[in-house]
């Protein structure tokens, strides 16, 4: 099986209907890990898409406060506001289909889709240490998973834990990652509709299980477009400007 694995949609349609159709000629299912909504002006329609298309859907963060599962007076001053308005948006039927997404779920051959980490849908995976314990959270609660893709940080990574339990980040020499056998894997495919990396272009990766590869896409799309709908909304504009730059 190949999955598009993707994330932090953010309500920014432009993009995943970009990301959607350079992967659907080459994979089987879409995994989705969270995040479907916020930032962006297009909740909606999102929702719509990821209903129809994903195989797997888990939620994020900011799905939890949309659906009154979680507060977010710990979001910045943007975020807040975007979730102010993106609340004020949603039918009752979203905000039934967000609060009973579940935080984690398996998928694949011993695959687990996660947003934040195994354990926290609202921890960031930044370094060696946050790593160290993520796997070691993997190790006790799903010792069956052979790995787990996590979003949330907007950033794509991949960092693995040997044997012995050492962890380190792999280094990616080419767009393509082969996986190591021998060890655990902890893969971020990036974000969809709010890019951090310093790339603007949507992200997202392919799991290929029968090569045992982890593929890094990026994606062209209408960025102006989604700049003019948030300006419409009368959304923060840092949210359409950070677009451009991939920040």
């Amino acid at each position: 099986m190949k999955y598009a694995i993707i994330s932090d949609l953010h309500a920014n349609l432009e993009a995943l209907q970009a990301v959607l159709d350079d992967a659907s000629p080459k994979v089987d299912a879409v995994v989705c890990l969270g995040d479907i909504v916020g930032y962006n002006a297009n909740p909606h329609e999102c929702l719509r898409i990821v209903r129809e298309t994903c195989a797997v859907v888990i939620s994020g963060n900011h799905d939890q406060a949309a659906c009154g599962a979680r507060r977010y007076d710990d979001f910045n001053d943007w975020a807040r506001e975007a979730m102010d308005w993106t609340r004020q948006q949603l039918s009752a039927a979203e905000v039934g289909y967000l609060r009973i997404l579940p935080g984690t779920a398996p998928f694949g051959n011993g695959w687990l889709a996660a947003h934040g980490s195994p354990r926290d849908t609202d921890e960031y995976l930044f370094d060696a240490p946050g790593f160290e314990m993520a796997f070691d959270s993997l190790r006790r609660l799903r010792p069956d998973m052979r790995g787990c893709f996590v979003g949330h940080t907007h950033v794509p990574m991949i960092w693995a834990c040997g044997s012995e339990g050492q962890v380190v980040q792999v280094r990616a020499e080419s767009r393509t990652v082969r996986l190591d056998p021998a060890c655990r894997h902890i893969v971020n495919p990036g974000s969809v509709g709010q890019p951090r990396s310093g790339n603007p272009l949507a992200a997202y990766a392919i799991l290929d299980e029968e090569a045992v590869t982890v593929e890094f896409r990026r994606v062209p799309y209408d960025i102006p477009a989604a700049q003019e709908k948030i300006y419409d909304a009368m959304l923060p504009p840092l949210l359409a400007e950070r677009l451009a730059i991939g920040r």
